[in-house]
Parts: structure tokens; sequence; C-alpha cells
């Protein structure tokens, strides 16, 4: 295998976290894109969470989590001082422990919110009620800084802003109004308006055994 491998779907956030990291880091990949509903059989048979998005490196070696796959890509980059910037040691455990608020607990609240008709007996205004202190608290961060830590962004900015913008997605869905302020609201729009938010949102033909190989970023 001469390219390293990622199985992705295009709106999951997990997915979409990672893309950013590959593309902030300036590393190219095969891109497998999926149907979720359809899981091929090459992707069910080299995952063990059966979940995207995955990396099949060139070596054959699997990376599930999508944090291992940032930190991969961190390590891989060819660019200056991509983990004095991005992944700065002073701050690994803050980092950590922001990105572990998200994926525990902001998730938690967001997924009963967005997607209430899939859980039994589940107030959905309680959800958003709870989803909502997380966004003002990381709102109260933003007030003082451009960025999580700071005026650069960091892998814990990467790892969370799909997760909001699921969010905002949802309150606009659900006819919500004034549940982002601006300084998080200026923060989510930095990584919207970005160009290469264009290439990340790429829509990709689903993959097949037998597909033509397409690689992420397109361009």
């Amino acid at each position: 295998m001469t390219t390293d491998i990622l199985y992705s779907f295009r709106r999951c956030p997990y997915a979409m976290r990672v893309r950013w990291a590959l593309l902030i880091c300036e590393i190219k990949v095969e891109i497998r894109e999926i149907d979720l509903k359809n899981k091929p059989l090459d992707f069910l048979n080299k995952s063990k969470t059966k979940t995207v998005p995955i990396l099949i490196k060139k070596n054959s070696e699997v990376i599930e989590e999508s944090l291992e796959i940032i930190l991969w890509a961190i390590s891989e980059s060819k660019k200056e001082n991509t983990e004095v910037i991005y992944f700065p040691d002073n701050k690994k455990e803050d980092i950590f422990k922001i990105i572990n608020e998200n994926d525990n607990e902001f998730k938690y609240h967001l997924d009963r919110f967005k997607y209430a008709t899939r859980y039994q007996n589940i107030n959905k205004e309680f959800h958003f009620t709870e989803a909502i202190k997380f966004i003002e608290k990381w709102n109260k961060i933003l007030s003082e800084d451009k960025y999580f830590f700071g005026d650069n962004p960091t892998i814990a900015d990467w790892s969370i802003w799909p997760f909001v913008r699921q969010f905002k997605i949802a309150c606009e869905n659900q006819k919500k109004t004034n549940y982002l302020q601006t300084p998080i609201k200026k923060w989510l729009d930095s990584f919207e308006n970005n160009k290469k938010f264009k290439s990340l949102m790429y829509k990709y033909e689903l993959w097949a055994a037998n597909s033509r190989k397409n690689y992420f970023p397109c361009n």
C-alpha cells in the first residue's frame, strides 16, 4: 500500500475534525467515503468499532480513534513547527481536558437534543439546556481569546468546532434563537469561512471495492 487510507463520512463531526487536521498538516490520503447505513465489507473487516473515521496506514496499521488520527497527522506533518503551534507542550493537559469535555459531555446532550427520536423517554429541552451550558462556558473562554488557548487554534479548536456547528444546525432546524453569542459565533465563523472549508466538505462519490481511487484533499 503506497498511500494512507481514510474511511470517512462527509457530515460526521469526528471525520470532519480529522479531515481538518489533514488539511492543516498538509497530508494527502486516499479517501473512502462510505454510507453509514450500508457499510462496505472491506471497512467492516478492518474496523473494530465499525464507525468512522478510521485510518489505514501504509504499513496496514489501523488507527480507529479520531483524536489519535489527529495526533498522527501532527507527527507526520512536514510543515515547520506544526506540533509547537497546534499541540504545544505546556497546553497538552488542558487541550485533552476540553476535548474530553466535548466528546463525553457536550456530545451526550447534543445527540439527545438533535436526535431525540432515537432515544426513549427523552426530554429534548433538558438536553438543549444542558448543551447550552457548555456553549456558554466556551463562549466565556472565547470572549478573552480568539481561540481556546490564545491567538492560534490548537487541536482543541479543530476537535470541537464541528460539534458546535452541528449544534448550530440543530438549533436552526428546531427554530431556536440566540443560541450562539458573538465570541463563539466569530470563532465558528473562522472555520466555516476559511478557504479550506470547501475542500473539507467536498462531496465524494461513495466508495466501493471496484471504485476508482479518490484523494483528500482533492486538489
